[in-house]
C-alpha cells in the first residue's frame, strides 16, 4: 500500500505516503500530513498517490497557499498580464483566495479543498462567471507553481468546475434600431459614436480608441489599431490584444457623412480652443479633446435616447451584438461577420449568435423550396433551353 489515514487525536487524522527507501539504510520512507477530517486525509491520499504513479514527486516546499499568490504576483502576473486583468486577480486573491485557502500549506492543498472553495462561492450567491472566474486564477498560478517544481500537479485539474451559463442576448430589431438611430440623431451629441457602434460592430473600447489617422474616408474604412479604457485615474491606450482584433472594418457612407460634420466640428473647437485643445487625435472625444468617460456617456445620454425612443433597454456592448445579429440575419458570410468583430474564428462568431441559426435555416429552406420546386423556377429552367 502506497498510502493510508492514521488517527492520531479527536480531531488531528495523518494522511502517510510511502516514498520509498532509504539508500543508505534500506529503510521504508514514509511522508505525513496532518488534517482535521478522516476525509480530508483520504482525499489527499489519494490525490499523492495519483502523483506518485504518475511519475510526480512530492513536493519539499513548506510555503503558505497565501505567500505563494502574493509570490506569484509579484514574479509573474504583474510583468506579464495586462493592467485590468492584474487588478481583477489581485482583487480575488486578496479578497477571496487569501482568506479562504492562504492558511493552507501548498503542498497539502487538495482538489477537495478547492471544490469546496468554489462550492462555498456558489453558496454565498456569486454568480457562476465569477465562480468559473477564480478557478481560471487558481489554475494559472498552480500551473506555475508546477513548472517551478513546487507542486507535482496542478490540483485545480481535479477539480469540477461549474459549467457557464450563457444569458439570452438582449438585442433590437430593424425597426427598433432605426428609432434609436433617429432619436439619436435628432437629440444626441454623440450620435456618430451610436452610429458608428451599430454599422460596425465596433467594441466600445476600440470605438472610443479610434484616431482620425486610422479613418480612411476614399476607401470607406476604419483600421482598429488601439483601444482606450480608464483604470482608477489612468487613462491608458494600449494595442489590440490579438492579432484578428487589429483589423479593418468597411463603413457605409452614412457614417463617413457623420465623421465628416464630426471632424468639422472637432477642427472648430481646436481653433476657438487654441491651446486649451489636448489633440490625442481621437474621434470620438470631450469639448477639449480629452477622451470621453464610457460610463457617464451611457448613463447621461444613451439611456435617455433609449427612453425618448421607446425601445427595449439594452447594454451599449449589445449595440455590437445588433450589428452582428443583424448581418446574419441578411445572410451575410459568418467569414465576414467574424473578420469585422475582430473574433477568432467563424465557429466562435456562430456559437455566439446562435440564436439567429433557427431562424436562418428556415429561410434557407424556403429559399431552397422556391429554387427546386416552384412553377416560377421550372418556367424559367424552360426558357433558358
Amino acid at each position: 500500500m502506497r498510502g493510508y489515514v492514521v488517527k492520531r487525536g479527536p480531531h488531528s487524522f495523518a494522511a502517510v505516503v510511502y516514498i520509498g527507501r532509504d539508500a543508505d539504510t534500506g529503510r521504508e520512507r514514509r511522508k505525513w500530513f496532518s488534517f482535521k477530517t478522516r476525509r480530508e486525509a483520504e482525499a489527499h491520499v489519494t490525490y499523492l498517490v495519483s502523483q506518485i504513479q504518475g511519475g510526480g514527486t512530492l513536493p519539499a516546499t513548506k510555503q503558505r497557499v497565501g505567500e505563494y499568490l502574493e509570490q506569484w504576483l509579484k514574479d509573474y502576473a504583474e510583468g506579464s498580464l495586462g493592467p485590468i486583468t492584474i487588478v481583477r486577480y489581485q482583487g480575488i486573491i486578496r479578497k477571496y483566495l487569501i482568506p479562504t485557502l492562504g492558511h493552507v500549506p501548498l503542498a497539502r492543498l487538495s482538489p477537495q479543498t478547492i471544490q469546496g472553495y468554489l462550492t462555498g462561492l456558489q453558496q454565498k450567491g456569486l454568480s457562476t462567471t465569477t465562480v468559473r472566474y477564480h478557478a481560471v486564477i487558481l489554475h494559472e498560478s498552480f500551473g506555475h507553481a508546477v513548472k517551478w517544481g513546487l507542486v507535482a500537479r496542478n490540483p485545480v485539474d481535479h477539480v469540477q468546475v461549474p459549467r457557464k451559463q450563457y444569458v439570452e442576448m438582449r438585442i433590437w430589431d430593424e425597426e427598433q434600431v432605426k428609432l434609436f438611430l433617429a432619436e439619436g440623431k435628432r437629440s444626441s451629441p454623440y450620435y456618430p459614436l451610436y452610429l458608428a457602434a451599430l454599422t460596425t460592430g465596433m467594441r466600445q473600447g476600440e470605438l472610443l480608441g479610434l484616431r482620425w489617422q486610422d479613418v480612411d474616408f476614399l476607401l470607406g474604412e476604419v483600421r482598429v489599431t488601439q483601444t482606450f479604457y480608464r483604470l482608477g485615474g489612468r487613462a491608458i491606450f494600449k494595442a489590440p490584444k490579438t492579432d484578428k482584433a487589429r483589423r479593418t472594418v468597411a463603413v457605409p457612407p452614412v457614417l463617413l457623412e457623420a465623421l465628416k460634420s464630426l471632424g468639422e466640428v472637432r477642427n472648430r473647437r481646436k481653433r476657438e480652443a487654441g491651446d486649451a485643445y489636448e489633440d490625442l487625435d481621437l474621434v470620438f472625444c470631450q469639448t477639449l479633446g480629452k477622451p470621453l468617460h464610457a460610463h457617464n456617456v451611457v448613463r447621461r445620454d444613451f439611456r435617455d435616447v433609449m427612453k425618448r425612443a421607446k425601445v427595449p433597454r439594452i447594454r451599449f456592448h449589445d449595440l455590437r451584438h445588433c450589428h452582428a445579429t443583424l448581418l446574419l440575419q441578411q445572410g451575410v458570410h459568418p467569414k465576414i461577420v467574424q473578420e469585422r468583430l475582430g473574433h477568432a474564428t467563424p465557429a466562435f462568431t456562430l456559437h455566439i449568435y446562435s440564436h439567429v441559426l433557427p431562424g436562418m435555416q428556415h429561410e434557407a429552406v424556403a429559399r431552397l423550396q422556391d429554387r427546386l420546386f416552384s412553377s416560377h423556377s421550372g418556367e424559367n429552367e424552360s426558357s433558358s433551353r
